[in-house]
């Protein structure tokens, strides 16, 4: 069965591999997929000359880099002989942060096929490898437990309905007992990993609540969105949908005085474009010279968790999609977070939303009931704040946890 599970497992990444080549003159996310991943050789020779002591992370995209940012940062701090090496899947990721200071070389990842692994492994020789929550690469796992290298996985989440729990594809569950320790969200993680017989488990915490309490000690904006946000009661959208403009439009027609700010999850000139039109009234985009109107769509990378400073209220996008983006990153300001129903799968939103700060919406008007009892009551506005400062303040450490129990192999 073994066999068999990891020849059509094979199978499907030589398959991924065609769809990458002939999907690259479609798309230009796997344009640069296919080009990084060209050069990956190379680097990796010329950092091969003097690769002791690596620690090598793989992310699959720019959310579990952050995630992982903590760890990485407290690594590099405490043991500056150590030399980092991080991994991406996704462009998204490695063309965002390829110019990461702290980490000594970054790369795709080849795909996951036994040859490219070995090769990985030659060149990198690891003395550990950590996975940051997601991405299980089954051929990369078993060849890296043959070689006898550490694996780490940290802010790992699982649920009994993962595939590799049926036991079709216990031979993958099987892999994960060669991990030295996977650290987990939460509790039911752990219960899930012990019942199906792995016992190298810690429930650790999220390590992105460490990572968002940093940035947003050193967030800075510019002068000219300060000014302009001044003594205004600002509403953020953050990484928005075009499924969501149709919460936004009533929203902003009903809060007319309010400054409202998106910044959609595609910035491409195409996107915006399709956003204004369906808002159907005057807005401005970052990028223009002045701003006159009382929407400003966000056409840039980088600036949304900094952005949340200014706001007062926050509504995340995605939950009529797949699933929401970061709600961290506009919580820790302390200000209600509003996202849609399809975000049962985070636990920081369910969590949240159980404690009642923060709130999980179906329409406009339950948004808006929201904001109004808040406008209605500051001392209400107020208690929140209080309560999601102690949300934060409990359930920081985890980077701490993680470190200390990886300290005897980074030693």
């Amino acid at each position: 069965m073994k066999y068999l599970l990891f020849t059509f497992y094979t199978f499907a990444i030589r398959l991924s591999n065609v769809f990458i080549y002939i999907g690259r003159y479609f798309s230009d996310k796997l344009e640069l997929l296919y080009q990084g991943r060209q050069s990956v050789w190379k680097k990796l020779e010329d950092f091969s000359l003097d690769n002791r002591n690596v620690v090598w992370f793989h992310c699959a995209s720019l959310g579990e880099f952050e995630q992982g940012r903590p760890l990485i940062e407290k690594i590099k701090h405490e043991y500056p002989f150590i030399k980092i090496l991080i991994s991406f899947y996704s462009p998204s990721g490695y063309e965002i942060k390829k110019d990461y200071k702290l980490a000594d070389l970054i790369i795709y990842l080849p795909s996951d096929l036994n040859t490219n692994n070995r090769k990985l492994i030659a060149l990198i020789n690891p003395a550990i490898v950590i996975f940051v929550k997601y991405e299980f690469w089954w051929n990369l796992i078993n060849t890296l437990i043959e070689h006898r290298i550490k694996i780490f996985l940290v802010s790992a989440v699982f649920r009994d309905t993962d595939y590799f729990f049926s036991s079709f594809f216990k031979p993958f569950r099987v892999l994960l007992s060669g991990y030295e320790k996977i650290f987990v969200q939460d509790e039911m993680s752990a219960k899930t990993l012990i019942k199906n017989g792995l016992k190298n488990v810690s429930i650790a915490g999220d390590t992105r609540i460490d990572n968002v309490i940093l940035r947003a000690e050193s967030s800075v904006l510019p002068e000219q969105i300060k000014n302009y946000t001044l003594q205004k009661t600002v509403i953020i959208y953050g990484s928005v949908w075009l499924s969501d403009i149709e919460i936004l439009v009533p929203l902003i027609t009903y809060y007319p005085d309010f400054l409202h700010i998106l910044a959609p999850h595609n910035v491409s000139k195409d996107y915006i474009l399709k956003i204004q039109e369906k808002l159907g009234r005057p807005s401005d985009k970052y990028s223009d010279k002045t701003w006159k109107s009382n929407i400003l769509l966000i056409d840039n990378i980088g600036m949304l968790s900094s952005l949340y400073k200014l706001a007062k209220y926050a509504y995340i996008g995605g939950g009529f999609e797949k699933g929401i983006h970061n709600i961290l990153e506009p919580a820790i300001f302390g200000i209600p977070v509003f996202f849609g129903p399809n975000h049962k799968k985070f636990n920081e939103a369910v969590n949240m939303a159980r404690l009642n700060i923060a709130f999980g919406v179906n329409s406009s008007a339950e948004a808006i009931g929201i904001i109004s009892s808040f406008e209605s009551d500051i001392n209400k506005y107020k208690h929140l704040n209080q309560q999601i400062s102690h949300f934060f303040k409990s359930n920081s450490g985890a980077t701490e946890k993680i470190a200390s129990e990886m300290a005897p192999f980074l030693d």
